[in-house]
């Protein structure tokens, strides 16, 4: 197997271990999942292998779950949230356990670690007058590229779309056939799922389109460009983002995923899901059948992640009458 493959673009001067590198490699090829989940695999297992090796073990065969408890305890005493215990307890089991099933280890010896509880944070949001006002603000902050920061900030909210999934979007992705604007999401493992925008959503994508023919007949192939006609990049997101949140006087930090986390709430705030379901009106909570949709939207491996969402106040949900989306 090449090991080379999974390495692209990680700038870490110490070289995995061969057994490390075989499990990146295994996870790029027959996962697909994205260099940034590969790239925090891959330093969460560099650093187990070098605190393993300063205990004078062998690693990976002579690692025992001992030394896995120690390492993650230290980890713990050195401030690492719960999620990042989380992801680096989820990269040694996997890696572990591909070792088992390549036959290079005879047990694993992280089947016994334990995920520490994470505690319950509501995710933070944007009011509706908030991103009216972040929306309005990107034609102020930057007239050159004004179309295309504003259809940018329109289709993430309008989407729910993670930012790595937008600046991978491009042209054919985008579908104003048939009743309702499309947008054919590529996520994290190589799924596709069909996200409907809203209208002023696709209005936002067309005029940006229609500005672009208008300097270049020929469109290139990437949806959202820089300046220099090249796929932009997530950095240039989160500036734009920051930017127009400072233009539009809003204090708090202003990033794709709050974007994200505002579409989500603000869909089940407004009723359109659960009026959709003909949820009964004496309903409390927003009842699991409900939950399948937004996480196909969000486009969540797990229902769980999901659920999140559903602490929202019930007097809100009655107050709010429309069947659709804030910014339809």
């Amino acid at each position: 197997m090449n090991c080379g493959g999974a390495s692209q673009g990680l700038k870490e001067d110490q070289s995995p271990h061969p057994a490390i590198q075989g499990w990146l490699d295994y996870l790029l090829v027959e996962r697909g999942l994205a260099a940034n989940t590969l790239a925090a695999y891959r330093r969460d297992l560099v650093a187990l292998a070098a605190a393993v090796r300063l205990k004078g073990v062998q690693f990976p065969h002579q690692v025992q779950i001992q030394q896995l408890k120690e390492y993650l305890q230290g980890l713990m005493e050195a401030g690492a949230s719960a999620s990042s215990q989380r992801r680096r307890i989820s990269a040694i089991r996997g890696f572990f356990r591909f070792l088992v099933l390549e036959n290079q280890l005879d047990e694993n010896p992280a089947d016994l670690l334990v995920f520490p509880r994470q505690p319950l944070r509501l995710p933070r949001t944007l009011s509706l007058e908030q991103v009216n006002r972040l929306i309005e603000a990107t034609s102020e902050d930057n007239p050159k590229m004004a179309m295309r920061d504003r259809a940018i900030v329109q289709l993430l909210y309008s989407s729910g779309m993670r930012v790595s999934e937008l600046c991978g979007l491009r042209w054919r992705d985008f579908q104003t056939e048939g009743k309702y604007p499309l947008v054919r999401c590529h996520g994290k493992g190589g799924k596709v799922r069909l996200i409907p925008i809203g209208d002023r959503a696709s209005v936002a994508v067309q005029n940006y389109r229609t500005h672009l023919e208008a300097d270049a007949p020929k469109l290139v192939d990437h949806l959202f460009v820089s300046t220099t006609g090249r796929p932009i990049h997530r950095r240039s997101v989160y500036a734009l983002l920051a930017r127009a949140a400072q233009v539009a006087g809003i204090t708090q930090g202003v990033n794709p995923h709050l974007l994200r986390h505002s579409f989500a709430t603000h869909i089940l705030e407004n009723n359109t899901i659960l009026r959709e379901l003909k949820i009964r009106e004496g309903s409390d909570s927003v009842p699991a059948d409900a939950l399948p949709h937004l996480q196909n939207l969000l486009g969540h491996a797990s229902i769980h992640t999901t659920e999140i969402y559903t602490h929202v106040n019930r007097e809100e949900l009655k107050s709010v009458h429309s069947r659709h989306h804030p910014r339809p």
